[in-house]
């Protein structure tokens, strides 16, 4: 029944998303029919001759990397722990935290390459791919660039788990935290809105939430370990 009000849902939000879509092409037929060109018109709806456009959608990416992740992240612990075994497909949960993995580093990429290519701070290939070696904050960029490549790995690892042992796939898995804890400080201090209250809030938030999280899993775990040992 859950899992149906969530399909629901998902339903819901692209009706939302598709009467988004007709109302914006509505609008644009309207504007070429009094003669305005349908570049120029998209071109002022997002601002794109703006030097700071592809700024914007860099930082939003970012933080919608982050958020992905953080999910993704937390997820994990909660399948970890059979939080959701009660009212949710195993096979459900494993999926939908697979999937959380691979829209997180959608966004991280689409970050990066935005980065190669804005005009306020542009960065180099190897700059954004090569850890401490930007100009723009190396120590912080270095970490999140390291912790980019663990999601990767820990992410690569849904596709491979016929071809290794549950042990080493829960081992890599583990590397999660460390991946996690890369991207918080990356954003944390090398993220242009860090400043803003309400992103060290969201910061601060996250994090809570997956401290109890991780140590939830770690407790159970421990209990698992110790009930192994007792039998």
């Amino acid at each position: 029944m859950n899992l149906k009000r969530f399909e629901h849902s998902l339903l819901a939000a692209g009706a939302l998303t598709g009467g988004i879509v007709i109302m914006a092409l509505g609008l644009l037929a309207l504007h070429v029919g009094l003669g305005e060109s349908p570049i120029k018109l998209f071109s002022d709806f997002l601002a794109l001759d703006s030097i700071h456009i592809w700024w914007y959608v860099s930082r939003a990416s970012g933080l919608m990397g982050y958020l992905l992740f953080w999910l993704s992240t937390v997820w994990g612990f909660a399948v970890g722990s059979k939080i959701f075994d009660s009212f949710l497909e195993r096979m459900f949960t494993y999926d939908f935290h697979e999937h959380l993995s691979l829209l997180s580093i959608g966004f991280i990429v689409l970050h990066v390459l935005v980065l190669l290519i804005e005009k306020a701070e542009p960065l180099s290939l190897v700059e954004v791919l090569v850890p401490f070696v930007s100009a723009y904050r190396p120590f912080w960029t270095g970490i999140g660039i390291i912790g980019f490549y663990l999601t990767i790995l820990v992410t690569v690892t849904f596709y491979i788990r016929s071809w290794i042992s549950m042990k080493t796939f829960r081992k890599i898995h583990y590397l999660s935290v460390a991946a996690y804890l890369g991207v918080l400080f990356h954003g944390l201090y090398a993220g242009s809105d860090s400043a803003l209250i309400w992103v060290q809030w969201m910061y601060a938030g996250t994090t809570l939430v997956t401290v109890f999280f991780l140590a939830y899993w770690l407790i159970l775990l421990w209990f698992r370990k110790a009930e192994k040992a007792a039998a």
